[in-house]
């Protein structure tokens, strides 16, 4: 008679070949949600970008409504923010500077380019493109643009 092993009943176990499926399934998953949480973060940069231009915007348009001109440089939106005549506020956690306001993370970054007491223009990064590129939104009379450029 030949030689068979007899399985007792306390062996039990994944072959090799077993095993190797599930990790090689497990690192598909893996990937596929690295990827996905990519784009999330992405879109979520560039939406809370777009919100802050828009807030600042908003800044903007009630100081020209208020006082007849647009702010000159961005201290003067935090200045006039600070007012109790502000209906709009820049949000919490955005700073101003002589020239830019921005976000702490630098990925939400914003920035306001006057253009005078007419008007001006607000710079935001989209982080959702498969490039950033920068997007603009504007205030005023006299500035006009395609969402591309600031004119």
């Amino acid at each position: 008679m030949a030689n068979k092993k007899i399985k007792s009943k306390n062996q039990k176990g994944f072959t090799i070949v077993e095993l190797l499926i599930v990790i090689v399934v497990i690192g598909i998953l893996a990937a596929i949600t690295i990827v996905a949480y990519s784009g999330i973060t992405n879109r979520g940069y560039a939406a809370q970008a777009m919100t802050n231009a828009e807030n600042i915007q908003k800044v903007a348009e009630a100081m020209n409504a208020d006082t007849g001109a647009y702010p000159v440089d961005a201290t003067a939106l935090t200045t006039y923010s600070a007012t109790a005549a502000a209906v709009a506020k820049i949000p919490t956690g955005v700073t101003t500077g002589a020239a830019q306001v921005t976000t702490g993370t630098g990925k939400t970054y914003v920035q306001y380019l006057p253009k005078g007491t007419t008007g001006g223009c607000i710079q935001w990064w989209d982080y959702a493109a498969a490039t950033p590129v920068a997007k603009y939104d504007y205030v005023g009379n006299g500035v006009t643009g395609n969402g591309t450029t600031c004119v």
